[in-house]
C-alpha cells in the first residue's frame, strides 16, 4: 500500500513539473505583460499656441465648438504687468504699453522749437549756405588737405553747420555725454470690461459681440478666443489635425485695438442708431442687431445706395424716414446695437428686407423668408 501511494505521488509531481513552466511561458495568442511604466498618465499639452510656442497658463474650455478662454489668463499671457480685477462675475482690465525715450539733448538746454540734428543730404542744398552764421575765418579749413571734410558735418535746426558731428548747437552737449535718465512714455492703453452672461464686452470703447454670451469658467469670466485675440490684434487659426488654436502677433500692429472714437464713423453711427431705435427700440438686442444688419447689408449691396443716409431715405423703403420718427434720440441699447453691428456682429448676414411678422408685403410675397425675431420677419 505504501509503495502504491509513493508511486502515485511521484507521478503527480512529474505532471506538475511539466504544467507550471507552460503556464508561466507567454502564449503566442497572448501579449507579454505590459511594463509598469506604461500605466503612467499621458502628459496633457496646452491647445493654445502663441507665435508657435505652447502656453500652459491659459485657462480654456471648448463649448459647442468654441474655444472659451478666461479673460484674466489671456491678458496675463499677453501682458503679465496688466492690472486685472475680478469680482462677482465682472472683470476689469487696465494695461499700458510703455516705451523708454531718451531725448537727444537735455530738454532744459534747448529752445522749445529746437529739434534733433538733420542730415544735410535731407535738406535742399540751395536753402542752406555753407558756413551760414559762422566766422568766415573759421569756415576755412586750417589744412588744405581737410578741404571738403565739412560736407559730412551735421546741421543744427537753425541751419548752422557744426564742425564736429558729435556736438550739438554751441554750448549744448549731447545726452550721451550726460547722466540723463530715460523717460517712460505711455504709447498705448487698454481698458476692458466684461461680465459673465452678457452678449458682448467692451474694449477701448469698442463693442465686441459674443453670440452665445460670455461664460463663467471656474469662477472667472471667459470669452471666445477670437474676440480676445481681436483686442490684442492677433491673428487666429485652427489646426484641426492636432486640435490647436494658433495665435500670432502681426508685424507692425498696434498692441491693442484702436479706440471706438477712431473706428466708428460719426455719420454712420448717427443714422444707424436712430433707425435701429425707430424700428426696434422695444425689441431684444438680437432683434436690434438684425435690423442694423439689414441696413448695412443694403449699404454693401450694389442694388442699393452705397451710403447709409441714402439707403434710409430711398423712396418708400423705411417708414421712420417717411414719418420722421427716425430723428428721435435713440435709447442706450440701440446705440450699443449700432456699435456691435459696426464691429462685425452678424445676426442676419444675408437679409435685405424685414417687416412686421405676419404682414403681407412685397418682401413676404417675393423674397425668401429667413426667420422671425421678436415682432419682425426677415427675408433675403
Amino acid at each position: 500500500m505504501k509503495t502504491r501511494a509513493t508511486s502515485f505521488l511521484l507521478a503527480a509531481l512529474a505532471v506538475v513539473s511539466f504544467v507550471l513552466p507552460a503556464l508561466a511561458a507567454p502564449s503566442d495568442d497572448m501579449p507579454e505583460e505590459t511594463p509598469a511604466a506604461s500605466t503612467e498618465i499621458e502628459e496633457v499639452h496646452s491647445a493654445v499656441r502663441l507665435d508657435g510656442e505652447p502656453v500652459d497658463t491659459v485657462e480654456y474650455e471648448i463649448r459647442g465648438g468654441v474655444c472659451y478662454v478666461t479673460v484674466r489668463s489671456f491678458v496675463s499671457m499677453m501682458d503679465p504687468e496688466a492690472m486685472v480685477e475680478e469680482e462677482n462675475g465682472v472683470v476689469c482690465v487696465n494695461a499700458s504699453t510703455v516705451t523708454q525715450v531718451i531725448p537727444l539733448y537735455p530738454e532744459e538746454q534747448l529752445p522749445a522749437e529746437q529739434t534733433v540734428f538733420q542730415d544735410p543730404a535731407a535738406l535742399d542744398a540751395e536753402s542752406v549756405s555753407p558756413g551760414m552764421g559762422e566766422d568766415p575765418a573759421a569756415s576755412e579749413p586750417a589744412d588744405p588737405a581737410q578741404e571738403g571734410a565739412g560736407q559730412q558735418d551735421l546741421l543744427g535746426p537753425d541751419g548752422v553747420q557744426n564742425s564736429d558731428p558729435a556736438q550739438g548747437p554751441e554750448g549744448v552737449e549731447p545726452v550721451q555725454n550726460l547722466d540723463v535718465v530715460p523717460a517712460d512714455v505711455i504709447t498705448a492703453d487698454l481698458d476692458l470690461q466684461a461680465a459673465a452672461g452678457d452678449a458682448y464686452f467692451v474694449a477701448n470703447g469698442r463693442y465686441l459681440y459674443v453670440k452665445d454670451g460670455l461664460i463663467d469658467l471656474n469662477g472667472a469670466v471667459a470669452a471666445p478666443v477670437r474676440q480676445l485675440a481681436q483686442v490684442f490684434n492677433l491673428t487666429v487659426d485652427y489646426d484641426g489635425e492636432n486640435d490647436l488654436v494658433l495665435l500670432n502677433r502681426q508685424e507692425g500692429a498696434e498692441p491693442y485695438l484702436a479706440s471706438g472714437d477712431q473706428t466708428y464713423d460719426g455719420d454712420t453711427m448717427y443714422w444707424l442708431s436712430r433707425i435701429i431705435n425707430a424700428e426696434s427700440g422695444n425689441q431684444s438686442l438680437e432683434g436690434k442687431i438684425a435690423v442694423g444688419n439689414v441696413v448695412m447689408n443694403r449699404v454693401h449691396n450694389p442694388r442699393f445706395p452705397d451710403n447709409i443716409e441714402d439707403v434710409l431715405f430711398q423712396k418708400n423703403q423705411f417708414t421712420p424716414a417717411i414719418s420722421g420718427s427716425i430723428y428721435r434720440e435713440p435709447n442706450w441699447e440701440s446705440v450699443v446695437a449700432a456699435k456691435l453691428v459696426l464691429d462685425g456682429a452678424q445676426v442676419m448676414p444675408d437679409a435685405l428686407f424685414f417687416n412686421a411678422a405676419g404682414l403681407r408685403s412685397y418682401a413676404s410675397r417675393t423674397r425668401t423668408y429667413v426667420t422671425t425675431i421678436g415682432s419682425h420677419a426677415f427675408y433675403k
